[in-house]
């Protein structure tokens, strides 16, 4: 059984539901901790308090077994804002499930570090590591007509004239 020995300053941007307006500057509320999950499971929800501080556009993420919120919070955020759940029991494939929602952060204009879903690779790569060339393989079967960069240009005096400019502007 592994134990949260140490605390960890929570981020600005996390709300609680179980701290309340007046206690939100005590060092418990500051922190994520064992003391702040204990709180958390003993303490009433503030579900109401927590929403009204959620900004609009918001990206509100639920991060639990079940989107059980996902109909109030719909419900009570912003127009702008958007909800995403990472689990849900009524999907077959939850890692399917979670990547999409991984996916749609990416879309929502989040930057991930996906490096961190993966463990790290040791460098040179063992040989026993199948290589992906030999599962390529070229359709030579059709031939196409790839077109030169002149035919993409409805007039290519216009892209000369804006050559030329390029050049003066920067030489």
């Amino acid at each position: 059984m592994q134990v949260i020995t140490k605390s960890v300053p929570r981020s600005t941007s996390w709300i609680s539901t179980s701290v309340p307006e007046h206690q939100t500057q005590s060092e418990q509320a500051k922190n994520f901790s064992s003391s702040y999950l204990v709180n958390n499971l003993v303490s009433p929800v503030r579900f109401y308090d927590a929403v009204r501080k959620v900004p609009s556009k918001a990206i509100v993420i639920e991060i639990a077994p079940h989107g059980l919120m996902q109909t109030l919070l719909k419900k009570s955020l912003h127009a702008e804002s958007d909800y995403l759940s990472l689990m849900s029991r009524k999907e077959s494939d939850n890692l399917h499930y979670f990547m999409s929602n991984i996916g749609q952060l990416f879309t929502l204009g989040l930057t991930l570090d996906l490096k961190k879903l993966y463990p790290p690779i040791e460098y040179p790569v063992g040989t026993g590591t199948p290589m992906l060339s030999p599962g390529i393989k070229w359709d030579h079967s059709k031939e196409w007509v790839v077109p030169s960069w002149e035919e993409f240009l409805p007039d290519s005096s216009v892209f000369k004239k804006t050559i030329s400019k390029w050049f003066i502007i920067y030489l």
